[in-house]
């Protein structure tokens, strides 16, 4: 059985996550506060003239803004990053054929 692995945009969009969570967890209440606020701006902003505030959608603007502050790469540029970085690996199990194929 081969390990299964994850899709790049999944690991992705993990890493973004942690990058969040890094940084909020460095931040006082008040500085979070602030940047509640000023999510709520933008979405009380939003070209589609909803308000529609939920503690979801708040959650989601005040990442954006991080992802923003933080200058964290978009998917692309992360995966383009990760593959420079990385060797090619083979999956284990696979012959020497195949891979000469490759």
């Amino acid at each position: 059985m081969t390990a299964t692995r994850s899709a790049p945009r999944h690991l992705y969009l993990a890493w973004i996550e942690d990058q969040i969570e890094d940084h909020k967890s460095g931040l006082t209440r008040e500085e979070l506060l602030g940047l509640a606020d000023e999510a709520v701006q933008r979405i009380q902003k939003s070209p589609d003239g909803q308000i529609a505030l939920t503690e979801i959608l708040l959650c989601d603007a005040v990442d954006a803004l991080l992802i923003e502050r933080l200058s964290l790469p978009d998917f692309r540029q992360w995966q383009r990053l990760c593959r420079s970085d990385t060797n090619p690996r083979h999956l284990k199990g696979t012959d020497a054929a195949a891979r000469a194929a490759s």
